[in-house]
């Protein structure tokens, strides 16, 4: 039993409809909107009372931080009764409920209540579009066309692939791996694809800062429910960085609730992190928002190879509008000696693009050197310094061994050297914390913690601040 699905007995629904009422009263219109809009009555006995949400994360906040209250409002306006609880209804009534969502948003932005965040979007005269400060603008370069596939990001490709398929399981596709690998280009290929298929505006790319600015324009204008149709709208929604959502706990949550009324919903959902789903709650993530990516389809995407990175820029040269030719071997140096990311390797083709673009002129190596100048030493490669180079240097630096860096050992001089490392992994290599981390096997907020350990003793401390100068010299040749 349920009264949206309008199986209750008449007397059930008048006094469903008379809680619901005296419940709107007590929280307020915009608090009842964002958390009370889709609720349902599945089960009434004589002795207990069971409210249906559309999903789990919606009941574990419910019952978390409103039950009690659910409860003093029944017996206050209905009767007494010994038991309270909450269920997640059905697969279909969750489906009708994210049509409640969508319906109320409209007519609340018809009551001119949703503010200037929804607004038409003239290319699907059906659908609402997404509010501006959520959606970001699509590179159209990076299609799954211009994508170069290999052993790196095989299956990250085919799952993100598959996500379009009208026979693929609804669930959401999460892409994990380090910043520069290709994440956000199978994310805006995602997106080209979407639209492609269901027509321009289907697809919603969401980049982590607009969406943390989105929940708290939402939040301050008591508008989340506006906020949640707005990515209703979408048949295909891509959400990058998640890892950055840290400590961002009101927008973390309603992330939980937009990913499943997506899914519930039918819709295709794909999220980029840095960090597989078991690390995220490491590095402040919530473990609900962890789990749920961890329940999905998870695919690693790891660094290119040398054969890949060339393949990225021969595809790069030939979507190129350049009036310049390359020699293939200008590609396979750069393919070489640039590889610390992706995004270095498009760079360094990228400067030598900027110089010569326009110029009808055939680029030799020579002249790529040339341009790449600041990249390299002496007009030759210049080595490019990594974590274990950091691990090794530390290790040297204070009379200790690899294994003494990277293992659970806590002695103080092995923790200083620990302390320095990170320090100069953060300093000198411009590494992220979660890097560093996995490079030391230590978790994210360890990491964070050392840093900033290592701020305060290079101030006081003349025999740490020795051995993070001898890294720096190892580091920077």
């Amino acid at each position: 039993m349920d009264s949206k699905g309008s199986e209750s007995g008449a007397g059930d629904r008048q006094a469903f409809e008379k809680y619901l009422s005296a419940l709107r009263g007590q929280v307020g219109e915009a608090k009842y909107r964002s958390w009370f809009l889709d609720l349902g009555l599945a089960e009434r006995t004589s002795k207990s009372v069971t409210f249906s949400t559309p999903s789990e994360s919606k009941r574990d906040i419910l019952d978390h931080r409103y039950l009690p209250m659910l409860a003093e409002v029944w017996r206050r306006e209905i009767g007494p009764v010994e038991r309270v609880k909450l269920t997640v209804r059905s697969a279909s009534l969750s489906e009708s409920a994210a049509k409640v969502i969508d319906r109320e948003a409209r007519r609340a932005s018809s009551n001119g209540q949703a503010g200037a965040g929804i607004a038409a979007n003239s290319s699907r005269s059906e659908k609402t579009g997404a509010q501006p400060s959520l959606a970001a603008p699509l590179d159209a370069r990076r299609t799954f066309e211009t994508l170069a596939v290999g052993d790196s990001n095989r299956i990250a490709a085919a799952a993100v692939k598959q996500a379009l398929s009208n026979s693929a399981p609804s669930e959401i596709v999460y892409l994990y791996g380090d910043s520069g690998v290709g994440k956000t280009h199978l994310l805006h290929a995602l997106c080209h694809d979407g639209d492609r298929q269901f027509g321009d505006g289907a697809a919603l790319y969401v980049t982590y800062r607009n969406l943390i600015n989105a929940c708290v324009s939402a939040a301050l204008s008591n508008n989340t429910q506006a906020l949640h149709a707005a990515f209703l709208q979408h048949d295909v929604v891509a959400i990058d960085d998640i890892h950055f959502l840290d400590g961002k706990d009101r927008t973390q949550e309603e992330l939980l609730i937009v990913i499943d009324a997506l899914i519930d919903s039918g819709k295709r959902v794909a999220i980029a992190g840095d960090l597989p789903p078991a690390k995220l709650a490491e590095a402040g993530i919530k473990k609900r928002l962890s789990d749920r990516l961890a329940g999905g389809l998870c695919a690693p995407v790891h660094p290119a190879d040398e054969e890949m990175r060339l393949d990225i820029l021969k595809k790069r040269v030939r979507s190129s509008a350049a009036k310049c030719m390359i020699n293939s071997d200008v590609l396979e140096f750069i393919a070489r000696h640039f590889g610390q990311s992706t995004r270095e390797t498009i760079g360094a083709l990228n400067q030598i693009l900027l110089l010569y673009r326009e110029e009808a002129v055939t680029v030799d190596l020579d002249a790529a050197k040339s341009v790449l100048k600041s990249r390299l030493q002496d007009q030759s490669v210049r080595r490019i310094a990594t974590l274990e180079d950091a691990i090794v240097a530390g290790a040297e630096a204070f009379g200790l061994t690899h294994a003494d860096i990277v293992g659970r050992a806590q002695p103080q001089r092995i923790v200083r050297a620990r302390h320095a490392i990170v320090y100069c992994a953060r300093e000198v290599l411009g590494e992220s914390f979660p890097r560093i981390g996995k490079a030391l096997s230590r978790d994210h907020t360890t990491v964070m913690s050392s840093y900033r350990r290592a701020q305060a003793l290079i101030e006081r401390d003349k025999a740490f601040q020795d051995g993070v100068g001898r890294i720096r010299e190892a580091l920077e040749g």
